[in-house]
């Protein structure tokens, strides 16, 4: 059966007429026949016939999980494999492959999931002279809460730029303060021999 299932001899006389045994069966292939071909009747000496297989192939497909698309991978039953080039997907570090990528073509088709890492990134902040601000590192994509405003002697905070986010950009990003500059009222007194005047 050349790899395959056991399959009896079968023994009658000359010329008898024959009934093919049952396929054998061969992990990985599918039966493609005998050689020489199986006989109508028993021939006058005796034969031996070798199974003819033909392997099959499968097809590993792959599902990103919100990454770039991977193609498909059809190949030969037990044929060695070679990966794919890693999926990619903003924000976040790819995993690996649940269940992991095979050696050899497996039997039968096979379905591989994505799996990732979520990146962190850094907010800096440059008061502009103001008051120091912490950095903000988070997970990208998550919600954040603004620092509390920095102070500035003689100035009023204007907000920053770029804006502060409301969740974490890919490569985080590095915000300036801006200022707007107090304006002040002042009285002046003018002395005239003793009298005062405003």
């Amino acid at each position: 059966s050349n790899g395959g299932s056991e399959v009896a001899s079968i023994s009658a006389e000359c010329g008898s007429a024959l009934t093919a045994p049952a396929d054998p069966t061969r992990e990985g292939y599918t039966f493609a026949g005998w050689d020489p071909a199986f006989p109508d009747t028993m021939p006058a000496d005796c034969m031996e016939l070798t199974a003819q297989w033909t392997v099959n192939q499968y097809t590993i497909t792959f599902d990103s999980n919100g990454g770039s698309a991977v193609d498909p991978i059809t190949a030969d039953y037990g044929s060695a494999l070679t990966a794919p080039d890693d999926p990619t997907r903003e924000g976040y570090t790819f995993a690996g492959w649940d269940p992991a990528f095979p050696d050899t073509m497996p039997l039968d088709d096979l379905d591989l999931t994505a799996q990732w890492t979520v990146n962190q990134y850094t907010i800096t902040f440059d008061s502009s002279d103001g008051s120091a601000v912490d950095p903000i590192t988070a997970d990208y994509g998550s919600e954040l809460t603004a620092p509390d405003d920095p102070t500035r002697e003689g100035y009023t905070f204007a907000g920053w730029d770029p804006a502060f986010p409301d969740t974490m950009p890919v490569d985080g990003a590095a915000l300036t303060a801006q200022w707007t500059v107090n304006s002040y009222a002042y009285s002046v007194v003018y002395y005239y021999d003793g009298t005062q005047d405003e």
